[in-house]
């Protein structure tokens, strides 16, 4: 307010005359108690032989704090002004690129045309290949029309002389079951005709050692797991046949073979068939 401008004008008008300040005091604390309490100091008289020198005036405080106001408005003008400066620089250049947007925009409108030119000469080029295409389409189509006429009738040939042929093979497999089946019912009811000469119950091993083998009732114990063991039958008939026949049971590589010997052959119980002596 105006009051407050007045004192600063004083203590300014004051600090010129004097060199110090009105409430210049030893610390801050008692430069605050003397304005609280308005211990100004008094202003000297005047002497014109104790006037402050243009140094003294130009190195004070208040003198310096105005000097670099000063200076900093002109800095701040120059800033202004240079940033004036590079304000139209940069609409130099602005507006250079719109030039040359604008170029590059007529630019490519130009080849825009060409191109849609171009393209208007291949979609042309394109729609008489097509036509071309058509014509050939429907040459192959009349082509390809004949052939499978000529496929189905060939094909309709093929299929009756196949399932002619298929007839015949029905026919000739029917016969060849029918001879068969009747061969096979003849067949049962000679073996049906002939009564067993001895009782299977009965049969007996002939086994030489029983380390390597055994029978136990119908079973025929293999002992020795890891070697070669021969059992032999010898059933004595007069006439008729006999009927032979057995499972294998829990054996672990399957090497089992059976046969029929001549009645002088000599077998080894730890051997196999082909070790026999005639």
């Amino acid at each position: 307010n105006k009051s407050s401008d007045m004192f600063s004008l004083g203590v300014i008008i004051f600090q010129l005359i004097t060199g110090h300040h009105p409430y210049e005091a030893d610390s801050e604390e008692a430069m605050i108690d003397k304005i609280k309490k308005n211990k100004v100091s008094e202003v000297p008289d005047w002497n014109e032989n104790h006037r402050p020198t243009t140094k003294m005036i130009l190195s004070h405080d208040t003198v310096l704090m105005y000097l670099r106001s000063c200076e900093d408005r002109e800095q701040s003008k120059k800033e202004k002004i240079e940033a004036l400066n590079e304000r139209d620089l940069l609409i130099q250049e602005r507006n250079g690129l719109q030039s040359d947007k604008e170029r590059a925009l007529a630019e490519r409108d130009r080849e825009r045309i060409e191109k849609d030119r171009l393209q208007i000469e291949l979609n042309r080029e394109r729609i008489e290949k097509d036509r071309l295409q058509v014509d050939l389409n429907r040459e192959k189509i009349e082509k390809d029309q004949q052939k499978r006429r000529a496929d189905s009738t060939q094909i309709e040939q093929d299929r009756q002389k196949k399932s002619k042929r298929i007839l015949r093979i029905i026919i000739r497999l029917t016969t060849e079951i029918l001879r068969l089946t009747a061969e096979i019912s003849r067949h049962n009811q000679s073996i049906q005709s002939v009564p067993p000469s001895i009782n299977p119950n009965m049969l007996a091993g002939i086994i030489h050692d029983k380390e390597h083998a055994y029978q136990e009732g119908l079973k025929i114990i293999h002992t020795d797991k890891w070697g070669r063991s021969t059992v032999a039958f010898n059933p004595i008939i007069s006439s008729g046949i006999v009927r032979f026949g057995g499972f294998f049971e829990r054996h672990s590589i399957g090497n089992f073979m059976i046969g029929i010997a001549d009645s002088s052959a000599v077998f080894g119980s730890n051997e196999g068939l082909w070790s026999g002596e005639v």
